[in-house]
C-alpha cells in the first residue's frame, strides 16, 4: 500500500480519535493527535490562548518526521482553517505521500454532546457542549451556536474527500474509509 497523509476533521465528540486510532492500528501508521500535543503545551506552562500557535508546529514536525521514516500518518484534529488544509497537502506532496481527508460529521448535537460527557477529557478537550476544557473556564454562554460555527466553518478540499456518518457503527465507518484508503 502507498504511503499516505491523512488528515481527520470534525467537531468535538465527532468520533475524530476514535477514527484515527481505527486508522493507525489497521494501517500501522502513526497517529498524531493535536489534543495530546495541546494538553502536553499546557502542562508545559503555555496559556491556553497560546496553546494551538504552540502545538500545531509540533503538529506538522512530527508528522513531517514520521512520513520522512516512511510511515504513513494521521493527524487527528479540526481542520477549522484553510492554513491546516493547505500544510497537510503541501507536507504529503513534499514526501510523495498519497493525501486523504476524512471528515467525520453529525449535526445531532446530543449525540456529540453524550460523547463529550462520556469520555474522560484530556487538559485541551471540551467537557460537554457547554463545558469549556478545564484551562478555558466553566461554561459558554452559548456552546450550542459554537458547535453549529464549528460545524459550518470545517474546511474540507474541493474534491476527493470522504465524509463519514458520526452516527454510525464505527465497524461501518471503518468499511467506508478503508475502501477510501484503497491506494
Amino acid at each position: 500500500m502507498r504511503q499516505f497523509l491523512l488528515q481527520m476533521s470534525g467537531a468535538p465528540g465527532s468520533g475524530k480519535s476514535t477514527i484515527a486510532r481505527h486508522v493507525g492500528s489497521r494501517y500501522g501508521a502513526a497517529v498524531v493527535d493535536l489534543d495530546v500535543i495541546r494538553s502536553a503545551v499546557l502542562d508545559g506552562g503555555v496559556p491556553v490562548e497560546a496553546s494551538g500557535r504552540v502545538a500545531y508546529p509540533v503538529v506538522y514536525a512530527l508528522t513531517r518526521s514520521f512520513l520522512d521514516q516512511g510511515l504513513s500518518v494521521v493527524i487527528d484534529s479540526p481542520c477549522g482553517y484553510d492554513e491546516i488544509l493547505e500544510t497537510g497537502r503541501a507536507m504529503a506532496d513534499e514526501r510523495g505521500a498519497a493525501y486523504k481527508y476524512v471528515e467525520s460529521h453529525t449535526d445531532d448535537l446530543t449525540l456529540l454532546d453524550q460523547r463529550l460527557n462520556s469520555r474522560i477529557p484530556l487538559r485541551s478537550q471540551r467537557r460537554a457542549i457547554n463545558l469549556h476544557a478545564v484551562d478555558a473556564g466553566d461554561t459558554d454562554t452559548d456552546g450550542e451556536q459554537l458547535f453549529q460555527t464549528w460545524l459550518q466553518r470545517t474546511k474540507r478540499p474541493a474534491d476527493g474527500y470522504l465524509q463519514v456518518d458520526a452516527a454510525k457503527p464505527i465497524d461501518l465507518i471503518m468499511t467506508e474509509i478503508e475502501t477510501y484508503l484503497e491506494l
